[in-house]
């Protein structure tokens, strides 16, 4: 809020600038209208400029105040009326208690320390010169008062001054001179006129302002005294050389240093600021000059009136301001359109709520446009290019000196279609900043320039103009919706530049952008429009496809510069969805252009893809392999296996992956997942079967699998396959489950019989037994029947699969006990019945275990001629199958049978050896007795049975059953070797009795003559006393309880090793 000094008397007004008049001020076509301030209409072409909030008296005379310095340290005010300095608060302008701060008369002028409005000393403490006729006080200011510093002599009063450190510059009438306050001396300079100007006053010179002296007392109002102050210790000065004027430097010893400066028109006022010196000219003029090089910057014309007099409404310019602080100037400047506000990315949808963005940090994501403004306004104050320092002082207005900022040149170059120029010059000012992205200003630009060349479908050009914006590349993302969905989402914000608001608020997508191009340029030569025309279509989609390609390469060089740290930390590249949508967007571009390697760099290393969003590109690029890896890293094992599968299947064609099934079978075997090998297990049935059976059966498994479930499963697949994971896990016994031995059987039996519905497959079995009964006749010791069914197996040959089966269906019929034998046995049969024999050894082994003993020797000793399987039945009690025939078909078949028998209670093995006994009887008996068919073995075969037998025959039940016409010799051995364990057992039981009975009498002797040593028990039987009754008999009792005590109290008498022999113990 600037203070403005105003003409009439009394009252101090305060003036607020708004936004709409900054602009006509700043280029000084406005001033305001103390008289009226009311806001003209709509219509009418002169608005308001300053509007009036206050007015304050702050002097008791009805005289206007001549000078007004805030001291901003302190909060006051320092007002000079009619040679009176009196001090107030701020902002309100009240007077300050006059014993704490009193007011000084006298005075001429005064001046504040310059370095303090700078910023430089002690704080709440400020220093004022105060100069009267004959004297100058140095004054202290703080908040509880004005103190003296110093009160030094003045030969002649001062009518313009400027105080620094001590040292104070001052013209008086004629000279300059500088006063050192400390060491109490003056120095003299220059005269303020060194030759007086050549043209008489004219008759009615305007008005002075408050710093002018009158003319009557100083000198020619057109050569007014002018000091400034020069960097840290130098003081420029005027010296009027007729109608021309002279700039001088001098240090503070009153050396001249630098150089002269030298202005075409009498000088009216002088500031410096930064790094040029401003002059207000007698001309109407502003003249600039660089203080380095002593060489006019720029000459401002100021407008002026040309009646005579001029109208009291015009600007009539009387002096310079310089602010320490500073003037806000809005939007004259363009700074209002780098303010950053937030825009949604895209725009809302009913059908689609909005979201709140992820956030790495709980700051905003923001552009760097943003942040740059935001860094630049905390650096310096609010920003050196919205500010302006220096004011012109008219008689009924203000201007602002500010220098033309790059916002405002670019805007105007780019209303008239100079967008080359306006580039031009940001770059220019790119390269003296040496970095775009610290400056808003270029921000802007840059972005403004962009959305322009996007509606001229110059993308390449456009994105480059993004990335130097340093513009949240979700931005650029977001033109198009098949990379943005949906991780820029509406809800989603960013914070941009108000100049640019409207553009991005449009939320258009990169199509938009090419029709509305190729409405204007085409439309409506077109037919039948510009979206269906051939021409414009097949225009439309290389277009679409150049944007895509420009998008890939801004993103690339985005993300290199982002990895390799050269955003500023705090821009939007600092937040992790923007990093999430760049890496997304560019693994779905890289796999819609083929390039899987660049694919594979980007997801090997860090990065922030959601790959959930990109697998379905990388599935359309056919980049499976490479999919399957990164999902591999990550852990997901099923989504891996699923497109290997694939892959192997032919379904997905990637000549990338080697792995094939073992691969497949590795990973799963790893992953120890019961659904993944369960699920891909029944899969590798179809390409490998044999790992298919390793990875449910191998004794390394761990996973726990249910066997039937998995069973059904299988059959459905490969029923084959099923029956061999059924004979595994039930064979090395990986399920106990007596519902599986049951399954398998059936399994057996069912294959069996779909097998034998086959005519050459009935055949084949007659042709076995046909040739195993030729063997048997043709051999005095033929092998048994599973033997020869080994041996003659052949996996090439046409019936391999029936043989196999069957040696299978043998063996396990054999090993396991835990089938229903019943129900075997009536399958069995009525296959027999239906014409489908030939299954006999299979019949026996469950005859064996159901104890059918006749009906099993006949069917092994009449159907099949095997002797050899009737004599191991004999001997095994009921199982015809030796170990060395299983192990040998088992080898053969390539499955693990094993033969394991339990151990048999004492009961169990007695029964068994009953049931031994009455087997080798009974085979005895069907081999002598024989039958109507032809017998099934010779004398000598019979005699051998005999012979082997003999440990289980009776002798006298055999011989009867023997032929009259066989000879001694025949039986011999079989004879001799029963009568030799007739007497054997005869001597064996004759040598244990003589031990019984030897042994019986040393036990009698060891209790005669125990019971010898411990006396007997006598009780008289009888009714009388110890005397009475004709001598009854004497009894040792030993009955009841009694007898039970007495027993225990001999035992307790008798030594252990005695008690062991007795059977005590």
């Amino acid at each position: 809020m600037p203070v403005v000094p105003l003409p009439p008397p009394r009252r101090v007004r305060l003036y607020e600038v708004n936004e709409d008049s900054v602009d006509a001020l700043a280029l000084g076509l406005r001033s305001p209208r103390f008289g009226s301030p009311a806001t003209p209409g709509p219509k009418s072409p002169a608005p308001r400029a300053l509007e009036l909030l206050d007015e304050v008296v702050v002097t008791p005379t009805k005289k206007a105040a001549d000078r007004i310095v805030l001291l901003p340290r302190l909060d006051k005010a320092a007002i000079l009326s009619e040679g009176v300095l009196t001090f107030h608060a701020f902002p309100a302008l009240a007077p300050l208690n006059v014993h704490q701060f009193p007011a000084i008369r006298g005075v001429s002028s005064f001046a504040v320390d310059e370095d303090e409005l700078a910023g430089a000393g002690r704080d709440g403490v400020m220093h004022l010169c105060v100069f009267k006729r004959r004297t100058v006080h140095w004054l202290r200011v703080m908040n509880d008062g004005v103190t003296s510093v110093k009160d030094l002599p003045l030969r002649s009063g001062a009518l313009v001054s400027v105080f620094r450190n001590g040292r104070a510059c001052i013209a008086d009438t004629e000279n300059y001179s500088i006063i050192d306050l400390e060491a109490a001396e003056a120095l003299p300079l220059l005269p303020i006129s060194q030759a007086p100007h050549p043209d008489p006053l004219p008759s009615a010179a305007p008005a002075d302002g408050a710093t002018t002296p009158p003319a009557s007392t100083g000198p020619d109002p057109r050569q007014r005294p002018a000091i400034a102050c020069v960097a840290a210790s130098e003081y420029l000065i005027a010296s009027h050389t007729g109608s021309t004027t002279l700039g001088v430097f001098v240090n503070e010893v009153g050396e001249p240093c630098r150089g002269t400066l030298e202005w075409a028109s009498n000088l009216r006022s002088l500031v410096v600021d930064s790094q040029y010196s401003i002059a207000l000219l007698h001309n109407n003029t502003v003249e600039i000059h660089s203080i380095h090089t002593q060489e006019i910057v720029q000459v401002v014309t100021l407008p002026t009136s040309s009646a005579n007099p001029p109208s009291p409404l015009s600007f009539q310019p009387r002096s310079l301001l310089r602010s320490s602080l500073g003037l806000e100037l809005g939007s004259a400047t363009g700074a209002h359109k780098l303010e950053p506000v937030s825009v949604p990315l895209l725009p809302s949808s009913r059908s689609e709520p909005p979201r709140t963005p992820t956030k790495r940090s709980s700051r905003a994501s923001i552009s760097s446009v943003s942040a740059s403004i935001r860094s630049s306004g905390e650096s310096s104050g609010g920003g050196p290019r919205t500010l302006t320092r220096v004011l012109v002082i008219g008689r009924n207005g203000l201007y602002a000196l500010s220098p033309l900022t790059l916002v405002v040149q670019a805007d105007a170059l780019i209303d008239k279609g100079r967008e080359q120029d306006a580039l031009q010059l940001a770059d220019h000012q790119a390269q003296s900043h040496r970095s775009s992205s610290s400056s808003p200003e270029l921000a802007y630009v840059f972005l403004r320039l962009a959305y322009l060349a996007l509606g001229e479908t110059r993308f390449q050009e456009a994105f480059a103009l993004f990335r130097r914006a340093g513009a949240d590349p979700r931005l650029v993302v977001r033109l198009f919706p098949d990379l943005r969905h949906p991780l820029v989402a509406p809800g989603d914000e960013v914070s941009v530049c108000r100049g640019v608001r409207d553009e991005v608020l449009a939320g258009k997508g990169i199509d938009e952008y090419i029709l509305d191009n190729l409405n204007r340029n085409y439309s409506p030569h077109l037919k039948p429009d510009v979206e269906h025309a051939a021409t414009t279509v097949e225009l439309r989609q290389s277009l679409t496809m150049t944007a895509r390609d420009c998008l890939l390469s801004y993103l690339l060089k985005w993300r290199a510069a982002r990895r390799g740290g050269e955003l500023d930390e705090g821009t939007a590249g600092d937040s992790r969805k923007v990093d999430m949508v760049v890496d997304t967007a560019l693994v779905k571009l890289l796999a819609e252009q083929a390039r899987p390697d660049d694919v594979r760099v980007l997801l090997a290393g860090p990065h922030d893809c959601v790959l959930r969003e990109v697998e379905p590109a990388l599935l359309e690029a056919g980049m499976y392999q490479l999919l399957a890896g990164v999902l591999l890293e990550r852990g997901e094992t099923a989504r891996v296996l699923e497109i290997w599968s694939r892959i192997v299947d032919g379904e997905y064609a990637d000549e990338t992956y080697e792995g094939g099934v073992g691969q497949i079978y590795d990973l799963v075997w790893r992953s120890k997942d019961k659904a993944l090998v369960e699920k891909y297990g029944l899969w590798m049935l179809k390409h490998d079967q044999a790992r298919a059976l390793k990875l449910f059966t191998d004794p390394k498994q761990t996973v726990a699998l249910d066997t039937r479930d998995l069973f059904g499963k299988m059959s459905q697949v490969d029923s084959d396959a099923a029956d061999r994971f059924l004979e595994m896990t039930v064979l090395q016994e990986r399920d106990t489950d007596a519902r599986l031995h049951a399954d398998l059987v059936k399994r057996y039996i069912g294959r069996l019989g779909e097998l034998l519905e086959q005519p050459e497959m009935k055949v084949h079995l007659r042709e076995q037994e046909s040739a195993y009964a030729e063997l048997a006749d043709s051999t005095s010791a033929p092998p048994s029947f599973l033997s020869f069914l080994t041996n003659r197996y052949d996996p090439d040959s046409p019936h391999a699969l029936l043989d196999r089966v069957r040696l299978k269906a043998i063996l396990f019929l054999g090993s396991s006990s835990k089938y229903d034998l019943q129900g075997a046995k009536k399958e069995f049969e009525e296959m027999e019945v239906k014409g489908q024999r030939g299954l006999t050894l299979e019949r026996v082994i469950i005859y064996g275990k159901l104890c059918l003993d006749r009906q099993a020797l006949s069917l092994l000793l009449n159907t099949l001629r095997d002797l050899s399987s009737a004599e191991t039945y004999a001997l095994q009690s009921g199982d015809p199958l030796t170990t060395p025939d299983v192990s040998s078909a088992s080898f053969k078949l390539g499955i693990p049978i094993k033969r394991m028998k339990k151990a048999l209670s004492p009961v169990k093995q007695e029964e068994e050896h009953r049931r031994k006994e009455g087997l080798a009887r009974l085979l005895v008996e069907m081999c002598l007795r024989g039958g109507p068919e032809p017998a099934v073995a010779g004398e000598e075969q019979v005699a051998q049975l005999l012979e082997a037998q003999a440990v289980h025959l009776d002798t006298l039940e055999v011989l009867p059953l023997l032929p009259d016409d066989w000879s001694l010799s025949l039986v011999s051995r079989y004879v001799s070797r029963s009568l030799r364990r007739s007497v054997h057992a005869q001597q064996e039981r004759s040598i244990l009795k003589s031990l019984a009975l030897g042994q019986n009498l040393a036990i009698q002797d060891q209790v005669l003559e125990l019971q010898a040593r411990l006396g007997p028990t006598v009780e008289r039987v009888g009714g009388g006393g110890a005397t009475g009754g004709g001598g009854g008999a004497e009894k040792l009792v030993f009955e009841g309880k009694s007898a039970t005590v007495r027993v225990k109290e001999m035992a307790q008498a008798v030594p252990l090793e005695d008690q062991i022999k007795l059977g005590l113990r």
